[in-house]
């Protein structure tokens, strides 16, 4: 007997039990299925004046007498996006501070793509970016408020506008959702004279309260593959990874960075010496195993110097009356044949000159003759370029130093053969590599000497 009364119960206990799972279907379609997408959550669905596809609005409370919301007309270039922006008129205005409601209703499957019961927490998380003029007091989910799981809801000062990016309210709603139909209500709090509300899907990065979280180190200097983003900064961020079957994973990667040791040396050495094994002049990178897993860098900047050369000329000429300055070059100290330690020498006669000079790694002694030139300029009357190695070419004849040298010589028809600005180079008789004919041209020459600019003229003969 006892039996009996115990199957009826049992028996009565799934009947009741297969009538709620029923209930429940009923309620909701289909079994599996992808919440809607985050464009229908946006607000200004119609043209600007008309009643808005989606959200309905209420003046009085939550439960209130609830019509369709207007698209906003006439906002300033303040606004952001003044197009999309909803109130209970077009210009939404008003006087005094007053709540305003924003509802908004859609259905949900059964479960998400994962399987999961649209009735738990975290099956589905809506991300809003949210502009409000003057703020957002309160959000409701199927009519239970949500300020207590966000924490920028309300704000600090409701009755302040936030009408641009910087001022924006982002919200993650993860919380009180079910299979079926379902309401979304955002309470606005406006002070005179105009009430609006923007609603966007988020544009950030704004984790779900389920997501993975993945710690990862890598070495300063490196990156980390993160989805779609090259990451090269500690941190936290947020990515969605779609699987093949729809099934979205939501992963926060804590991503640190470890400091990569290193040192640098900056040295010189003299020729035939060595430093940490390195004898040639370069930049030398070494890498060490470090603690933190990170390789510790060492740099050597080496520089091989030389013992000193001296740059002065075995011999020089002097014209009578000029001076000549030998400058060696920079070293750490130079001695010339008189005692003395400038960095030049002035010459004004011939003779034996010697200087001794010195850097890091040693001195050398350097010896130069000064002889007297032919310090007078001469210009040839004729030449002849035959190849012979004697007069093959017409230049300046001189043993003296000129300046802003330019040498010129036309044919008979005054057409330019020849110009240079270097005296010893010449003219070998031909135009573009074809011989010119024997025959008489002209020239002009123009120089600067110590004793000031110069120009002379001439006729010459080319003989062959």
């Amino acid at each position: 007997m006892q039996l009996r009364i115990l199957a009826k119960i049992i028996l009565s206990a799934f009947v009741l039990l297969m009538l709620d799972i029923n209930q429940a279907q009923a309620q909701c379609s289909p079994a599996i299925g992808a919440p809607p997408s985050k464009a229908f959550f946006h607000t200004g669905g119609s043209n600007p004046g008309e009643a808005d596809s989606k959200w309905m609005i209420a003046t009085d409370s939550l439960n209130g007498n609830y019509k369709a919301a207007i698209v906003m007309t006439g906002l300033s270039s303040e606004y952001y996006n003044p197009q999309t922006w909803l109130s209970f008129s077009p210009t939404g205005e008003h006087g005094g501070s007053i709540y305003l409601f924003y509802k908004l209703e859609f259905n949900l499957a059964c479960a998400n793509l994962c399987g999961k019961s649209y009735n738990d927490n975290d099956a589905f998380c809506l991300n809003l970016d949210l502009y409000a003029d003057n703020s957002v007091f309160e959000i409701f989910v199927n009519g239970v408020p949500q300020s207590g799981n966000l924490p920028n809801v309300p704000v600090p000062n409701p009755f302040n506008p936030n009408m641009t990016p910087k001022d924006k309210t982002t919200v993650v709603l993860c919380q009180g959702w079910k299979a079926g139909a379902n309401s979304l209500v955002i309470q606005l709090a406006s002070s005179a004279t105009v009430a609006g509300l923007l609603v966007e899907a988020s544009t950030e990065d704004v984790a779900a309260p389920n997501a993975d979280t993945v710690a990862v180190s890598i070495c300063e200097g490196e990156g980390y593959n993160f989805g779609n983003k090259v990451l090269t900064a500690a941190g936290y961020y947020f990515q969605t990874f779609t699987n093949p079957n729809g099934c979205d994973s939501s992963v926060v990667l804590n991503l640190s960075v470890q400091p990569v040791k290193g040192s640098t040396i900056d040295t010189a050495i003299c020729a035939g010496q060595s430093f940490l094994g390195y004898n040639q002049t370069g930049n030398y990178v070494t890498r060490y195993p470090g603690t933190n897993g990170c390789d510790s860098i060492r740099t050597v900047n080496l520089v091989v110097q030389d013992k000193p050369a001296p740059t002065l000329q075995p011999k020089y000429v002097l014209c009578a009356g000029d001076s000549l300055a030998l400058n060696p070059g920079d070293f750490l100290s130079y001695t010339w044949q008189d005692g003395s330690a400038n960095e030049n020498f002035v010459v004004s006669k011939p003779g034996s000159y010697s200087v001794t000079v010195t850097n890091t790694c040693g001195s050398t002694l350097q010896q130069v003759l000064v002889e007297e030139g032919m310090c007078t300029v001469y210009f040839p009357s004729a030449f002849t370029p035959n190849g012979d190695g004697k007069n093959d070419r017409f230049k300046v004849l001189t043993s003296g130093a000129l300046l802003d040298f330019e040498l010129t010589v036309f044919n008979r028809w005054g057409q330019v053969v020849y110009k240079s600005n270097d005296p010893a180079a010449g003219w070998n008789g031909t135009i573009q590599g074809v011989k010119q004919p024997p025959g008489g041209f002209t020239w002009i020459c123009r120089f600067t000497t110590t004793k000031g600019a110069a120009e002379r003229r001439g006729k010459l003969v080319l003989l062959r």
